[in-house]
């Protein structure tokens, strides 16, 4: 039983995580363990990185990169819109067909 609620609430924490949302990094900036300008510096993040967003308060956005979670200024982080970079764009209309409304019919008088 002991074990069935080890997996359970390992489970329940990989699925938290899971809940991020992807956003770019707009400028170079270091990650800190605390939303604060003189906490510890987790790590340096450049300009363009796709990080996991968690949640933004106040001047501080906490995030996740490369396996590491920390703070990170709101002027540093962009949310994208519409998904991963690398997402197909949508199919393209197929225009033409046969019919009264389609290509060449009696609504067009030749």
């Amino acid at each position: 039983m002991r074990d069935f609620i080890l997996t359970l609430a390992s489970l329940a924490v990989l699925a938290s995580a899971a809940h991020a949302d992807p956003a770019i990094t707009t400028m170079a900036s270091v990650m800190r363990e605390a939303p604060n300008a003189k906490a510890h510096i987790v790590q340096s993040v450049p300009a363009h990185a796709v990080i996991d967003l968690s949640t933004c308060e106040k001047n501080w956005c906490y995030v996740s990169w490369r396996d590491l979670f920390g703070y990170l200024p709101v002027a540093a982080v962009l949310v994208r819109p519409y998904g991963p970079a690398d997402a197909p764009p949508p199919p393209a209309a197929v225009g033409g067909g046969v019919g009264p409304f389609f290509g060449y019919g009696w609504y067009q008088r030749w």
